[in-house]
C-alpha cells in the first residue's frame, strides 16, 4: 500500500457534515430505543404493548410526526456525500478508488453482519454496505443521470405506497395471536434466557423477518445515497455560501410540504380521515412521505443554522459525535441492550422510560466523544474501520505540541 494511503486530515475536514451526523445520531437513537426494550417485530400494528399507557400513545404520535423515519434518511444521504468525498480525494492522490473502496464496504459489512448477529436484529450498517456497492455504477455518470436514477428509484418506490392506500385490509388475527406469543417468548428469552436461547430465537423467529425485507430496505435508501452523492459533487456541503439562497427557497417549500404531510398522520392515527386502507397502514404511508420532506427540511435548517455564529456555537457539541458516529450508533445499542437485560427493563419498559434513556445516554455520548477526540485522531470503531481500509496501522494518539522555550 502506497504512503500516500492516508485518510482525511483535520484540515479536509467539513464540519457542518459532523454536526448533522451527529444531530441525525440523536433521532436515530430516539428511533430504535423502543426496539432495545420491547419486542417490537411482535407488538401490535401501533407499536405498543397491550398494558401500555396513554403517554405512550402521545409519545409514539410524536416519534411518527417528528422523529419516525426522518432521520435514517439523513443518515443515508450523508452516506452518499462521504461516498463521493472519499471517491473523489482518493482518486486525487493517485489511488486505485474501486479497490479502496471496496475494502471500506467490507469493512462496514463485516462489522454490521458483528452487530446484526450478535447484538441487535435492527443493524443497518450492512445494508449501507452492500446498497454502497451500487453506488460505483454511478461514479462516473453525470449528475443529470444521477439525480434522473435518483428520483427514478425514489419516485417508484413511494408508487408502491399511494397504492397501499387504495387497497382495503382486514385485521389477520391468526397472525396477531402468533404474534402475540411470541412477543411474550421474546420477553422470556431477553430476560431470563442464556446467550444460546438468545441466538437460536433470533435466528428462528426475528432474521428471517428481518432479511426478507432486505431488498425493500436497499431500495428505500438507494435513491437517498444518491441525491447525497450528487449533492456533494455539486458542491452543497464544501460551498455552503454559494447555495443559500436556493436553501432558504427550499426551506420553505419543505415547511409547507412536510406541515401538510404531518398534520395527516394524526388525522389518520384517530381516523378523521379515512381511506380505504386500513388507519395502520395510511399512517405508515403518510409516516414515510413525511420522513423524505422532514429529512430535507432537517438538513436545510442545520446548513442554514451553520451559517449563523451563534447558533453555529450551539451546533458545534454534535460534531465529536458525529466524527465518531460509527463508534456511538454501535455504543448505543451495547448500552441499550445491557441496560435492558441488567435492569430488568426488556418488555417492562414504557415509551417515556425509553425517551428518558435516550436522553441520559446521547448527552454522555456528546460528553465523552469531546473528551475522546481531545486525546485521540478517531473514535475506537473508526480507526478499525480506517486500519482495515487502508491496510495499515493507523497512528490513533495524537500527538501531544511540545512547549515553545524562550531563547
Amino acid at each position: 500500500m502506497s504512503m500516500k494511503a492516508i485518510p482525511v486530515s483535520e484540515a479536509e475536514r467539513i464540519h457542518q457534515l459532523d454536526v448533522i451526523r451527529g444531530f441525525a445520531l440523536f433521532g436515530i437513537y430516539f428511533v430504535n430505543m423502543p426496539t432495545f426494550l420491547q419486542p417490537a417485530l411482535f407488538l401490535p400494528e401501533d407499536g405498543l404493548p397491550a398494558d401500555h399507557s396513554m403517554l405512550d400513545v402521545w409519545i409514539r404520535l410524536f416519534f411518527n410526526m417528528f422523529v419516525q423515519t426522518k432521520f435514517y434518511t439523513i443518515f443515508s444521504f450523508l452516506f452518499g456525500a462521504g461516498f463521493y468525498l472519499f471517491m473523489s480525494r482518493a482518486e486525487a492522490k493517485g489511488h486505485r478508488v474501486s479497490m479502496l473502496y471496496m475494502r471500506r464496504l467490507s469493512g462496514l459489512f463485516l462489522i454490521g453482519v458483528i452487530h446484526f448477529l450478535f447484538l441487535w436484529y435492527g443493524d443497518i450498517l450492512h445494508t449501507y454496505a452492500l446498497t454502497g456497492l451500487i453506488l460505483l455504477l454511478y461514479y462516473r455518470k453525470r449528475d443529470m443521470q444521477v439525480q434522473g436514477w435518483a428520483w427514478f428509484w425514489l419516485l417508484s418506490l413511494q408508487l408502491l405506497y399511494a397504492m397501499t392506500l387504495l387497497l382495503p385490509s382486514e385485521p389477520d388475527v391468526h397472525r396477531a395471536i402468533a404474534d402475540q406469543r411470541l412477543a411474550q417468548k421474546a420477553i422470556h428469552v431477553y430476560t431470563s434466557g442464556n446467550w444460546d436461547d438468545w441466538m437460536q430465537f433470533r435466528l428462528v423467529n426475528e432474521f428471517p423477518l428481518v432479511l426478507a425485507n432486505e431488498w425493500f430496505a436497499i431500495w428505500s435508501v438507494l435513491p437517498l445515497f444518491l441525491f447525497g452523492f450528487s449533492f456533494a459533487r455539486l458542491g452543497l456541503f464544501q460551498q455552503t455560501r454559494l447555495f443559500l439562497p436556493a436553501i432558504k427557497r427550499l426551506w420553505w417549500l419543505l415547511l409547507m410540504i412536510s406541515c401538510v404531510l404531518v398534520v395527516m398522520i394524526p388525522l389518520l392515527q384517530f381516523e378523521v380521515v379515512r381511506p380505504p386502507a386500513s388507519a395502520f397502514v395510511s399512517v405508515q404511508v403518510f409516516v414515510g412521505w413525511s420522513g423524505l420532506s422532514l429529512c430535507a427540511f432537517y438538513i436545510c435548517s442545520l446548513l442554514l443554522l451553520y451559517e449563523n455564529e451563534r447558533a453555529r456555537k450551539l451546533l458545534l457539541p454534535l460534531a465529536p459525535v458525529g466524527r465518531m458516529a460509527l463508534t456511538n450508533y454501535l455504543l448505543q445499542t451495547i448500552v441499550s441492550v445491557v441496560a435492558a437485560r441488567w435492569l430488568q427493563l426488556y418488555g417492562e419498559a414504557s415509551m417515556a422510560m425509553g425517551l428518558l434513556l435516550c436522553l441520559i445516554v446521547f448527552s454522555l455520548q456528546v460528553a465523552a466523544s469531546k473528551w475522546w477526540l481531545n486525546r485521540f485522531r478517531y473514535g475506537p470503531a473508526e480507526w478499525l474501520w480506517r486500519c482495515f481500509t487502508y491496510a495499515t496501522l493507523m497512528p490513533i494518539r495524537k500527538k501531544r505540541e511540545l512547549p515553545v522555550k524562550n531563547s
